[in-house]
Parts: C-alpha cells; sequence; structure tokens
C-alpha cells in the first residue's frame, strides 16, 4: 500500500494537491476564493490545472504560492510541482508553431493609409494656399490698375 501512495504521489499536480486539502479543510471554492481576495472561478482553474485560462497566467506561480499558504501546504514542495508541471506544458505546447502575424505587421497596412491620407490633405492645403495666393495677387494688381486709372481718370 505504500508503494501505490508513493505512486500517486508521483503523478499528483498542484491543483490535485490544492483540491484535496481544501476538501479535508472543509472549505468550498467559493470561500477559498473570498479568503485569497481571487476572482471566483480562480480556485477552480487553479484545481483543474488550467493556467492559460487565468486572467493572467505569469501570475499563476504567485497564485498557487497564495493558495497553498492559505491552506498550510508545504509551499516550497507545492512550487516545485509546480515549475514540473509547468515544464512538461510547455514542452508540450513548444511542438506548436506560431501562425499568429505580429502586431506590427497587422497594423502595417492601416499607418500606410494613413500616412497617404495625410499626404492628400497636405497636398490640398497646399494646392488651396496657392490659389488664395494667387488670387490675392490679381486682386491687388487689378486693384492698383484699376486705382491707377481712377486717377488718371480724375486728373483730365
Amino acid at each position: 500500500m505504500s508503494e501505490r501512495g508513493v505512486q500517486l504521489d508521483a503523478f499528483a499536480t498542484p491543483g490535485t494537491i490544492l483540491r484535496s486539502a481544501r476538501e479535508k479543510q472543509g472549505l468550498s471554492a467559493r470561500e477559498a476564493a473570498d479568503r485569497l481576495n481571487f476572482m471566483p472561478d480562480y480556485v477552480e482553474i487553479l484545481e483543474r490545472d488550467d493556467y492559460e485560462s487565468l486572467r493572467s497566467p505569469p501570475f499563476a506561480r504567485g497564485y498557487v504560492k497564495a493558495y497553498g499558504g492559505l491552506l498550510g501546504l508545504d509551499v516550497q514542495h507545492l512550487l516545485s510541482v509546480f515549475d514540473e508541471t509547468i515544464g512538461q506544458q510547455s514542452g508540450n505546447s513548444k511542438s506548436r508553431v506560431e501562425t499568429r502575424p505580429l502586431q506590427l505587421q497587422r497594423t502595417g497596412l492601416g499607418v500606410v493609409i494613413g500616412l497617404g491620407v495625410l499626404l492628400l490633405l497636405v497636398a490640398g492645403l497646399w494646392w488651396w494656399g496657392q490659389g488664395q495666393n494667387a488670387e490675392s495677387a490679381v486682386s491687388n494688381s487689378s486693384s492698383a490698375d484699376g486705382s491707377g486709372s481712377q486717377l488718371v481718370g480724375g486728373e483730365g
């Protein structure tokens, strides 16, 4: 029977350790979450070892540590089991190929379109400004000619 206990221990995950300790203490998952100030479903997520479902998976180690401390477990042993579990999970996930495009690649088209619109706006303002300058030059020259003819006409 002792061999069987050792064998079960070898396959224990942080979630199973936490769940069995919580159940031994007679705490519900909701009570544990309230005492830890966790989101309501975090305790169940930790007990399922589904760390990717957390809002911030990088903090999972801290959540496990806090939860183990609440239950009075050997935190160092719990964290070593956690590190082994994460190491196995990350080893499995490395075989997947990342196919999502980079954020910069997705926004590249938007940046090009935005710059194009800006360039057209600047060119349009420049063209409009040139038209205003030409009109004012024409009106200035015609008023100068008109005032000169009035003067000549007025004198003569």
